[in-house]
């Protein structure tokens, strides 16, 4: 028979083991849905989602004895994607549903729907290292202002067809403190005004660049201390979404002494929107990313 005080060492065995909270590992929430010209397609239409750009026809001056017969002809050019579909597929014991705890189960809905954006945002990330090289430093090179500022200005005033819609920068943060750095070049050189310059060393950076609206994106991938981010104007990038995250649930009762079988579904494409064969909305910026230390 045991003597002496009772503590929570005396009766380790008769603790519950309770989790007070759960929570989904951390992870960027993707910039697609909000730079690109996001596009429905129709059900019924065929595989591929098509537009056709109709070519410039030109106007000329006339007098009042002129017999024009200089007839504009109308040509144009065929854009088509066929969107491709991705799934996440989830096999659950109905055990495992009874053991585990209830706030863990109740972060499962959200983690597939996570893993889905994360597929779409890489999807459209990989689009970046097709775009042209005219605006990017190159591997090993720290992106500059210069950079962003060069591909804009090839955007909206490009020579064979300027877009007018807004333009956005998807960089890595690493990137980013790059463009940071530059502002902030002559701290501790001269006095520093009230302005940008104050701001960025007060708040980090944020905002604009040359006229391109700047979004940190952390699921760009970093091989070898280099990456990609990219210039282009919302025209340029085209988000088909054939099939948006659709849920289904099955059930199998041969595996394990039943199981819920839970699947998301999406169809989608990414393609770079051209005029005609030529690249004129979308610039690549492959730049150093190395983690910064100061």
């Amino acid at each position: 028979m045991a003597v002496g005080e009772t503590t929570t060492g005396s009766l380790t065995d008769a603790l519950p083991s309770i989790h007070s909270s759960a929570r989904i590992v951390k992870e960027d929430a993707g910039t697609w849905r909000r730079t690109c010209d996001v596009r429905k397609q129709q059900p019924n239409t065929g595989l591929n989602w098509q537009e056709f750009a109709l070519s410039q026809i030109a106007g000329q001056d006339i007098t009042e004895s002129t017999n024009n017969q200089n007839f504009q002809q109308l040509q144009g050019t065929l854009f088509q994607v066929e969107p491709t579909m991705s799934q996440i597929i989830l096999k659950i014991t109905d055990r495992t549903f009874r053991k585990l705890s209830s706030i863990v189960i109740g972060k499962f809905g959200s983690l597939s729907g996570n893993a889905m954006n994360r597929k779409d945002d890489e999807d459209y990330l990989a689009l970046f290292s097709t775009f042209a090289t005219t605006a990017s430093p190159g591997a090993g090179n720290p992106l500059s202002f210069g950079h962003i500022a060069a591909a804009k200005s090839n955007i909206t005033s490009n020579t064979t067809e300027p877009s007018l819609a807004e333009v956005f920068s998807i960089l890595h943060g690493f990137g980013i403190k790059d463009i940071q750095d530059e502002i902030l070049a002559g701290v501790g050189t001269y006095t520093i005004p009230t302005g940008i310059t104050e701001d960025v060393f007060k708040r980090g950076f944020m905002g604009t660049v040359a006229g391109s609206n700047v979004f940190e994106d952390g699921n760009i991938t970093i091989s070898g201390s280099n990456g990609n981010g990219a210039t282009h104007s919302r025209e340029g990038v085209v988000a088909i979404i054939g099939l948006d995250k659709k849920p289904e649930t099955d059930r199998d009762l041969y595996f394990g002494g039943g199981a819920d079988v839970i699947s998301l579904v999406s169809e989608k494409a990414f393609a770079e929107r051209k005029s005609g064969t030529t690249q004129v909305w979308a610039y690549l910026h492959k730049s150093d990313l190395t983690a910064p230390t100061s």
